[in-house]
């Protein structure tokens, strides 16, 4: 089944127009979907909606019949607004308003999905709303601060209430100090112990970047059904077309098992 993509895109609540890409099946009319599952797909930090992971899985669900929005963040990608002012807090703010686009122009998500910390994101948002039936999340930290680790001597002038800026790829990233405050305010333990839903937890063997810890902590902390698939050969990004394949099966079949 061939998809075809809708470009499209709605305001924050800070009034930043976010761009955003809907897959659906080609046969389908973007006039009637409403029997279509939607899901929301969150790339990860410093990522965008183009980002091989968030790219290939939107369309390879929608090659199955569903239809996936992914969006840029503010300040990533085609998106508006100035990353150096992200917080955890915007990220579910910008997650908050995809979710309400799609109610109010098409109809309300039945998943969360999110890559990294757009799954973390995904997953300390989805107990606000009912019509959420899951959540996935791939080789997603457990809490937010665990991007820290990764901004090397630059968390040092942000701790000092210094602006910094760190590196990501070769490519450099400024970044407030209100980052550090708000991600030390989630408590994520308390947020996922009060979580029913089902979460369906990826974890990338051998991740340079997020430890197998994290998966655990998650199904550990969650109150919902957890179901915990390893990943092998493949890398953070699930580059190796097999794995992202095969992830986007496993997807398939846990959504179908869902009350």
């Amino acid at each position: 089944m061939k998809t075809k993509t809708i470009k499209c895109n709605f305001k924050n609540s800070r009034g930043h127009t976010l761009a955003a890409r809907l897959d659906i099946p080609a046969a389908l009319d973007i006039d009637n979907l409403r029997a279509t599952t939607f899901i929301i797909f969150c790339h990860c930090f410093t990522c965008t909606k183009e980002t091989i992971t968030t790219f290939r899985l939107s369309r390879l669900l929608a090659e199955h019949g569903y239809a996936v929005l992914r969006f840029d963040f503010t300040g990533l990608g085609d998106s508006e607004g100035d990353f150096s002012s992200t917080t955890f807090s915007t990220t579910q703010d910008d997650l908050h308003s995809a979710i309400n686009f799609l109610k109010n122009h098409y109809q309300e998500p039945e998943f969360l999905m999110g890559h990294s910390l757009g799954g973390t994101t995904a997953l300390s948002i989805a107990n606000e709303y009912k019509n959420i039936r899951g959540v996935v999340t791939i080789a997603s930290p457990s809490e937010p601060s665990h991007v820290l680790h990764h901004f090397g001597h630059a968390l040092t002038l942000l701790e000092q209430n210094i602006p910094a800026s760190f590196e990501v790829a070769g490519q450099y990233f400024d970044l407030d100090p209100e980052f550090i405050e708000d991600v030390h305010k989630i408590d994520m333990h308390a947020t996922l112990s009060a979580l029913e839903k089902p979460v369906l937890v990826f974890d990338i063997e051998n991740d340079a970047l997020v430890d197998a810890s994290n998966s655990q902590e998650i199904q550990q902390w969650t109150n919902g059904d957890v179901t915990l698939i390893d990943v092998t050969g493949s890398n953070h990004l699930l580059t190796n077309k097999g794995a992202v394949e095969m992830v986007a099966g496993d997807i398939i079949d846990w959504m179908n098992s869902v009350d």
